[in-house]
């Protein structure tokens, strides 16, 4: 609300500028969203008017933002926040973690409360948990990626210790987390760093992340052996994330109640879905909010049918080609995009069976990129008029 009220003081209906391809799928979105937010009102559905704010008042907002935020050396900053708004996180966390141990001389239980941090640490096993670890998550990949480009298309001048040091803490975050999904989803980051690269025409020359990897690896070591982890306990930890029929393995079993129920309810209206905000017959997850299930996707296909997910599917998908295929046109551009692209498929793998989209805190992980794409066209049509 801050930024909304300091950007609305200045602005002229001039201020805004948008590509053309970038505001029909916009609009194209907004108009499917809100007949799926009305087939849902139609049908009843209790969380219709809920789920508004997620497919049609944040996505109008951000929106806006991109308009404003046309420049592609407007973007730097933004760039620049995601990482140091990581090593916010990660200090955030660590400061937690200290508070547990050895307290802190200041109560902070307030923020300790409003982050839902908790840990444990105890017979060979650890577990943390607390809200910012999702961003920790995501810039994970982002800094991830920006280390395994070669440094000759550095071109935004990313300090490269910055980066070492926010992947290493970022790492042991995201280790002692014990979060299936992020240790699955971490482990498969760098093939999907690396298929980009490729489709990107970058060279990589692997040698040079020999001795970076030996020296994680030993480190990896080093650190479970100080914490005296059980190696058993970890892979079992890790196996059970692939076990949906054993009913000792909770949250999976709970996650295929839910798949069974959503996709009989999508059978029934497999077209254009049971409406935004509908909750399926036999399965409820929240009393307080019964549309809501980790299973995102299969959830999408249920309330917005064939429709829906041909839809945002399709928009999310001509991001990451749009993006691949400016990086093969022009290498200047590869600091801006494939680190947001690479971590925007981490995540949107992750959110399959998390729903953080389903909330303003994280949906700039689909329009940042959007953005980007937004400056980066703009710019190029103006350099193509000057040129002409």
């Amino acid at each position: 609300m801050i930024i909304l009220f300091l950007t609305v003081q200045n602005i002229t209906p001039t201020s805004f500028r948008y590509d053309k391809t970038i505001l029909f799928i916009g609009l194209l979105n907004l108009l499917f969203s809100f007949l799926f937010i009305l087939n849902g009102v139609i049908r009843l559905s209790p969380g219709a008017i809920r789920v508004s704010t997620v497919f049609l008042v944040w996505p109008i907002l951000y929106f806006y933002f991109i308009g404003l935020s046309n420049k592609v050396l407007a973007l730097r900053p933004i760039l620049n926040t995601i990482i140091y708004g990581g090593l916010g996180s990660s200090f955030l966390i660590l400061l937690f973690v200290y508070n547990n141990f050895l307290g802190f001389p200041v109560d902070i239980s307030f923020l300790v409360k409003a982050q839902d941090f908790g840990f444990y640490w105890g017979s060979g096993f650890v577990e943390m948990n607390s809200m910012n670890l999702t961003t920790v998550f995501y810039v994970f990949v982002f800094v991830l990626t920006i280390f395994l480009i070669p440094s000759k298309l550095n071109f935004s001048n990313f300090n490269k210790n910055v980066i070492g040091f926010t992947f290493l803490i970022c790492t042991i975050l995201l280790f002692i987390s014990s979060r299936r999904a992020f240790w699955i989803v971490c482990t498969i980051s760098p093939v999907v760093i690396f298929v980009l690269l490729k489709l990107s025409k970058i060279n990589l020359n692997l040698r040079r992340f020999i001795i970076p990897t030996i020296l994680f690896f030993s480190m990896a070591f080093v650190f479970v052996g100080y914490l005296a982890l059980d190696n058993d306990n970890l892979i079992t930890e890790f196996k059970s994330s692939f076990e949906f029929d054993n009913p000792e393995a909770e949250s999976n079993y709970i996650r295929k109640e839910q798949y069974d129920a959503l996709i009989n309810g999508w059978e029934k209206n497999w077209f254009f879905g049971a409406g935004l905000g509908a909750s399926a017959k036999g399965s409820i997850r929240d009393v307080d909010m019964p549309w809501a299930y980790e299973l995102s996707y299969v959830a999408l296909l249920f309330q917005t049918g064939i429709v829906g997910v041909t839809i945002y599917l399709s928009s999310v998908l001509w991001i990451i080609f749009n993006s691949i295929i400016i990086c093969r046109k022009n290498s200047y551009y590869i600091f801006y995009l494939l680190p947001q692209i690479a971590a925007l498929i981490c995540f949107l793998l992750v959110n399959a069976t998390n729903p953080y989209l389903a909330k303003f805190d994280y949906l700039w992980t689909i329009f940042l990129p959007l953005a980007t794409l937004n400056a980066i066209k703009l710019d190029s049509n103006k350099f193509n008029a000057l040129e002409n």
